[in-house]
């Protein structure tokens, strides 16, 4: 029998927008294999289970329909919103609160503000030192390399290696046409764990960047909004200066599949990402 689960749409406050997330509040008593089958039935891009811990506040495990994974921005966003309504997490009189949550990543804080506003510390960024070729990485996006931009195609994390792959317009982003089973096979062979394109072309003039992406390993084609990438965005563009020395951001994402929302990314002493979120539905079986 499945556990309740809140179902969660994240960086938005639309029902109708951002990015679902299956989120199980009580999994003390689920196994590892118990955990995959629920995220695979669910089958959003990842699902989160939360349990009691001995060193931070709360334990989230996070799983993809194919696996677990060290981290997820969105389903965090969307674990720490249910606790918040749910009235797991107090404020009180605050106008916010930090909590800690043990995920195979480590231990992380998480800010959650009385106005609904969820911010998670990511891990440390890590910048891989591997040389991408342009014609491949090109390739496997549908696009020649001359619509690559200047800055350096490079795998960055903040909790999950994500491939930052500069375009040079709104309209290049949204004419990808993602060789799918290339990038399995690409993703098996190295350490990347999503294909990151991005843009400083925005749609809203208030946002900084707009990007999708795109991640077969775990099962899915493409990922509406997806914190990890964006943090390791954040990080990426403060090393080298892509918008001189901003360290606050917006990222645009899921516009191109009618899921879109907005993620927000602070780059300070750590990388801090977050946005609201929303209760769409419970499901019980």
């Amino acid at each position: 029998m499945m556990p309740e689960v809140h179902l969660v749409k994240a960086f938005t406050q639309d029902p109708e927008q951002g990015n679902p997330a299956g989120v199980v509040l009580d999994a003390d008593d689920l196994t590892a294999d118990q955990m995959l089958e629920i995220a695979a039935e669910l089958g959003f891009s990842e699902s989160a289970f939360v349990s009691h811990s001995d060193v931070a506040d709360f334990k989230v495990r996070f799983f993809s329909p194919k696996r677990e994974v060290p981290l997820c921005g969105h389903a965090t966003i969307a674990t720490f919103y249910t606790l918040f309504m749910e009235g797991k997490v107090d404020l009180g009189d605050l106008e916010f609160r930090d909590v800690t949550q043990e995920a195979l990543a480590g231990i992380l804080p998480v800010r959650i503000h009385k106005n609904g506003l969820v911010m998670m510390t990511q891990t440390e960024p890590v910048f891989y030192k591997d040389v991408y070729d342009t014609e491949i990485i090109a390739g496997l996006l549908g696009l020649p390399a001359s619509d690559i931009g200047d800055s350096p195609i490079q795998l960055v994390s903040t909790g999950t290696p994500k491939l930052m792959i500069p375009v040079k317009s709104l309209e290049i982003l949204f004419a990808i046409k993602p060789d799918l089973e290339g990038m399995y096979v690409y993703s098996e062979k190295s350490e990347v764990r999503g294909f990151y394109p991005f843009t400083t072309e925005t749609q809203d003039p208030t946002s900084d960047f707009h990007a999708r992406q795109f991640n077969p390993f775990h099962l899915y084609e493409e990922d509406p909004l997806t914190g990890m990438a964006a943090g390791a965005l954040g990080a990426y563009s403060v090393r080298y200066k892509i918008l001189g020395d901003k360290k606050s951001f917006v990222v645009e994402q899921g516009y191109v599949l009618n899921k879109g929302g907005k993620i927000f990314v602070e780059v300070g002493e750590k990388v801090q990402v977050g946005g609201y979120a929303v209760v769409f539905g419970r499901r019980k079986s």
